[in-house]
């Protein structure tokens, strides 16, 4: 009966042979890998409903999902399943059975492992410690608490005087992040720190497994075996330095022998510098190979024998890491502790507590057995993004009993920022197999159709690679699909990948001209049909940060949209505006959210009014109870406005809830009004159009301050904070998409399909950030000094090494996600070079072009007309290569325009401070700060001058941001408004030309030397007394070398046309420059080096020195 049950179950689902063996399978482990659109999640319901049928209730099984989301889903999908059974069934009896068995999977356990943990931890809560009725935090009030508990740590290890040498080598701010990033991760922290790794044995073991790679043993072993003789014969002259070479790399063995790294490494380093190249015969088999020898050492060793590095590895400095691990170690411990106390007073956990607490309670033999006598079959969907920990609770669950079924894919793996490790579904995999488990492959797919699967396999075969590399277990190749349907829909045409590339000087230039490329050419496959609605549509990105140029590309072609996961929600406009009232209301004293405030569509003042609020010298609160006549009748209107709306919203502050403050705001603001009028560049139907979109994320905003479990408004703003320092990003709130485009992070994307995907701003760079501290059971705990450990350079490499193959995992989560059609816009930027202009590829995009047969070498030839190409298997492409912005229609855009203000000399806003010392000497009177600033607004129709360039330049060096930092958009945006530039076109063109200098000083030598400097300091305030009173300078860049020497910098923005010009401008500026010499000599007592770094001399960066 329960053979016929089942073979009627797998025939309502549709099963193919693959999945059915996998859903029938009895009496072992089984794993599937299973492709992406192969059905796996259909395969793994049908299993479940079939163990219903044999005999199981649904509380012996236990289905473990990657979200809560997809638990639902699944839920809905066997409670569906059972629905068909009970009409299916042939007797009352056996419909009553189908109907109670429906009834219980509310009951079932259907979750995330989390859910699962949190069960069995309030089932043993007094062998767990806890109270059951315990919460489990939200993660942004968990990272509040982490916060405080660094905060609260910091100021303890201070006042002890054995964690003196922490402070002594650590930077504060980077102790702190050290901290937070072991609490982070503490349950692995504290498990690696236990293990007390010797360091130098693990130096020297992967220094030796390094070492005997065959790309460096086959080399030495082969030149040992030759004669001197032989040796010169082949390379003349060059001989010399071969013998020298293998004396040197001999020692480097023996020291290795004798537990010696840092010897090794620099008898390493000696043996391949000494390699002259310039000596000896052309065409020498040697020297060739002894060429590739060195570029493989220099990639594989440098990073922990740094041979190229200023600061090679010394005694002293792996010493001194030694010294401080252990104290990093107890400093860990009191912030972990510390942590834990502040979660006790909250009786809560944090999703860390659940997954350790559950994993060390199943340790316990009785609690083990009780599970397991419970639980009779275990289910795991997405296995590929599961951890080591969360692997141990379901083996500890499953026990031996083949109970356990898991599904995965490795090559969508893409949550490691998660702690999901690639490398546990490789290992469970291996292990099924070896202990007799039921392997199961599903290369069937039914998402894509033949001829995009076959083009697509010909890029991502060579994007990613097809070999294993038994070295890098976490390395994923490719390997190829099967599609079950050969036939695209009718609509669809070939060619059915594109590529639409946007060109330009540089990258902030050249994404507009990508995003604008791409619109044009979906309004294109629209008007074609090929495209019959656009929620049809999706783009993916890798990050966020590519949205801001595409949503604006289509506001200014027309096409509906609608953001899935926005550059953050608490950075959208709309929001913005609400909490910077919210920040201005917790404090009245807060200039810059009042300067937001009073600019918002909520009370509108225009940038004059602004400006003449800021000439009374008062904040801007202040100022508001003033007197306001000098603004034009429509500010004063606004100007009162806003103090009788804010006299009625301050005294609420402390008095009520936050969630209940903002509610106020939004009734006495009517601010849903001001949504539904202020985007005027919106068409009619739009997605970004008031209404809808914006509506909904402030009711998400609303939602967020009741469920965020901050009482006050403080409480709230602080866990914005905290959540910006941590990364975090919140996207918007959900929406239908009829009839919209949908735009989201690739990460959003896993599990979804759409007719046609566009990847988009494929050319953003991804660029692994440096951490300070990397936790490895194999390497320890590694973390960042200068100089750096050789433990730190090996797990950093390890680090991008890891990251990159993850990457290369995202990438085919991408493209996987279309079924008719994939569109792939970049951007690249154009260089001119001594041949003539140069493409550079970025990005992703760097990989497909390499899998597409190096196509962008014809880009030039073909600019803004279609190229029609091939992949190495002849599937045809469409490639576009756009260098002018497309026009579409114009539509009417309103602009309020500020009033004029006289062009008086002006004071400037803010006073600079004294901080850096007070000398009693004459200063030269040329300092930009002694200077009485022009401060004006621009007219919008007046040519831009150089003077608020050079101010955003400046900034942005203040805060050593530069093109391709997320943060440098905002902050230009920012201050283009202090720049009193009154239209959208100066804005923009003020904001494209200080990235264009940035930009071109970053491709200087000089940037790398300052980027790795010792010490930096940007901005520097003083004051001195002169004849006339006391008065201010600032200096531009004050850093110390990795030599220990001291250099000063004066950035300046002046546009050279001419050798003469560039003279007489060094000859004004020297004396400026000497003065900031003398003031930093006197305040350090140590020579100080000054330079003037002109950014725009001829297009190029020019570096003057300036003698005392």
């Amino acid at each position: 009966m329960a053979e016929n049950l089942t073979e009627i179950i797998l025939e309502n689902f549709g099963l193919n042979e693959n999945q059915r063996k996998a859903a029938k399978q009895r009496g072992c482990d089984i794993v599937v890998t299973a492709g992406a659109g192969s059905g796996k999640t259909r395969t793994l319901v049908a299993r479940y409903t079939c163990l219903l049928a044999e005999g199981l209730r649904p509380r012996q099984i236990t289905a473990i999902t990657f979200t809560t989301k997809a638990a639902l889903q699944m839920r809905a999908k066997v409670r569906e399943s059972l629905s068909d059974l009970e009409q299916q069934a042939a007797n009352p009896e056996e419909r009553r059975r189908w109907s109670e068995l429906s009834e219980q999977i509310d009951s079932a356990r259907i979750g995330t492992i989390h859910s699962l943990c949190a069960e069995i931890l309030r089932n043993h809560p007094a062998e767990a410690g806890l109270d059951p009725r315990f919460e489990v935090l939200d993660e942004s009030i968990a990272q509040v608490l982490k916060n405080r508990a660094v905060a609260d740590t910091l100021n303890k290890l201070v006042e002890e005087e054995r964690f003196i040498p922490l402070f002594d080598n650590l930077q504060l701010k980077d102790l702190k992040s050290l901290l937070q990033s072991l609490l982070g991760k503490r349950y692995e922290a504290q498990e690696i720190f236990e293990l007390r790794v010797d360091n130098r044995k693990v130096i020297t073991s992967e220094l030796f497994k390094r070492i005997n790679l065959p790309a460096f043993k086959e080399v030495i072993d082969e030149l040992r075996g030759l004669s001197y003789a032989s040796i010169e014969e082949d390379c003349g002259n060059f001989a010399g330095f071969v013998q020298k070479f293998l004396e040197n790399w001999t020692r480097a063995e023996l020291s290795l022998a004798e537990n010696e790294p840092v010897k090794a490494a620099n008898w390493m380093n000696s043996a391949v510098s000494c390699l002259d190249f310039r000596c000896g015969k052309r065409g020498s088999e040697i020297k060739e190979t002894l060429k590739e020898f060195r570029e493989n050492f220099d990639r594989i060793f440098d990073p922990a024998t740094k041979r190229k590095d200023t600061s090679p590895p010394t005694e002293e400095s792996e010493q001194l890491f030694e010294a401080l691990l252990p104290l990093l170690g107890e400093a860990f411990i009191l912030v972990h502790q510390a942590y834990r106390d502040l979660l006790s007073k909250r009786q809560s956990l944090d999703f860390d507590d659940l997954e350790y607490g559950a994993y060390q309670l199943l340790k316990r033999d009785d609690i083990r057995s009780r599970w397991q006598q419970e639980i009779q079959a275990i289910l795991v969907d997405e296995y590929q993004d599961t951890n080591q920990y969360q692997r141990d609770i379901i083996n500890a669950l499953a026990g031996k009993r083949g109970c356990l079924f898991i599904v995965g894919d490795m090559r969508q793996s893409i949550y490691r920022f998660r702690r999901a490790d690639v490398t546990v579904f490789r290992e469970e995999r291996e292990r099924i197999k070896r202990e007799g488990g039921f392997p199961v492959d599903l290369d069937l797919t039914y998402r894509q159709r033949e001829p995009l699967l076959q083009t697509m396999a010909d890029i991502l075969a060579k994007a990613i690679g097809t070999e294993e590399d038994r070295n890098r277990s976490y390395y994923v190749p490719f390997t190829p699909m099967v599609a079950n349907s050969a036939d695209l829909p009718d609509h669809i045409k070939s060619p059915h990948i594109e590529v639409v590339i946007g060109a330009a000087a540089d990258t902030d230039t050249a994404r507009p001209v990508a995003a604008r490329a791409l619109a044009s050419r979906l309004l294109e496959l629209k008007a074609e049909g090929q495209i019959e609605k656009w929620d049809d549509v999706a783009l993916l990105f890798h990050a966020s940060t590519g949205f801001p140029f595409y949503e604006e590309a289509f506001e200014e072609a027309g096409i509906p949209f609608v953001t899935v996961a926005g550059r953050g929600f608490y950075n959208r406009p709309e929001i913005r505006d609400l909490v910077n009232i919210l920040r201005a209301l917790a404090s009245s004293a807060d200039d810059l959210a009042f300067a937001g405030l009073l600019r918002s569509p909520a009370f509108g003042l225009s940038d004059a009014a602004l400006y003449h609020l800021h000439l009374s010298g008062l904040p801007f609160w202040e100022a508001l109870q003033g007197d306001l006549s000098a603004l034009s009748a429509e500010d004063q209107w606004a100007a009162q406005r806003a103090r009788t709306i804010l006299d009625q919203l301050l005294p609420l502050v402390d008095r009520v809830p936050v969630a209940e403050l903002l509610k106020k705001v939004i009734d006495v603001l009517d601010y849903r009004a001001i949504l539904a009028t202020a985007d005027t560049k919106a068409t009619v139907g739009s997605a970004s159009a008031a209404g809808g979109r914006l509506w909904r994320n402030v009711d998400k905003l609303l939602e967020d301050t009741q469920t965020s479990q901050a009482v006050t408004v403080r409480d709230f703003l602080e866990m914005l904070s905290t959540l910006d320092d941590a990364g975090a990003r919140e996207g918007e709130a959900p929406a239908e998409a009829d009839g919209s485009v949908r735009l989201m992070t690739i990460h959003k994307a896993k599990g979804l399909e759409f007719p046609v995907v566009i990847l988009a701003d494929a050319g953003r760079e991804n660029k692994p950030n440096s951490e300070l501290v990397y936790l490895s059971k194999e390497l320890g705990v590694t973390f960042k000094l200068d100089p750096a450990p050789m433990l730190y350079g090996l797990s950093k490499q390890l680090d991008k090494d890891q990251e990159e193959c993850e990457a290369l995992r995202v990438l085919y989560v991408a493209l996987t996600r279309a079924q008719n059609k994939l569109i792939i816009s970049s951007h690249v930027c154009v260089k001119d070079g001594k041949n003539g202009e140069k493409v550079n590829l970025l990005g992703w995009t760097q990989l497909l072009d390499d899998a597409c047969g190096n196509l962008s070498e014809g880009f030039l030839e073909h600019v803004d007309e279609p190229i029609e190409a091939n992949t190495i298997s002849g599937h045809a492409l469409r490639v576009y290569f756009a260098r002018t912005l497309p026009e579409f229609e114009a539509r009417s855009t309103k602009i309020s325009q500020p009033e004029k203000v006289a062009e008086d000399d002006l004071t400037p806003l803010y006073e600079p401070v004294a901080g850096f010392g007070s000398l009693l000497e004459e200063e030269d009177d040329t300092d930009r700060l002694s200077e009485k600033r022009h401060w004006r607004v621009f007219e919008p129709d007046r040519e831009l001058h150089g003077k608020p360039i050079g101010n955003l330049v400046h900034k942005a060096l203040q805060r050593w941001l530069f093109p391709g930092d997320p943060a440098l958009a905002d902050l230009l945006e920012a201050e283009t408004y202090k720049q009193d530039l009154v239209s959208d076109e100066q804005r923009q063109e003020a904001s494209r030309r200080a990235c264009e200098l940035l930009d071109r000083f970053r491709h200087h030598p000089l940037w790398e030397e300052i980027d790795a400097a010792r010490e930096r300091y940007a901005e520097l305030p003083y004051s001195f007394s002169a004849t006339d009173g006391t008065q201010s300078r600032v200096i531009d860049l004050l850093y110390q070398g990795q030599d220990g020497s001291w250099q000063l910098v004066d950035f300046k923005t002046d546009a050279i046309h001419s050798l003469a010009k560039k003279e007489q401008l060094s000859y004004h500026y020297a004396n400026q420059v000497r003065s900031y010499q003398r003031t930093a000599q006197t305040q350090l007592q140590q020579k100080v080096t000054a330079r003037l770094c002109f950014l725009d001399d001829q297009g190029e960066v020019t570096v003057t020195r300036i003698e005392a």
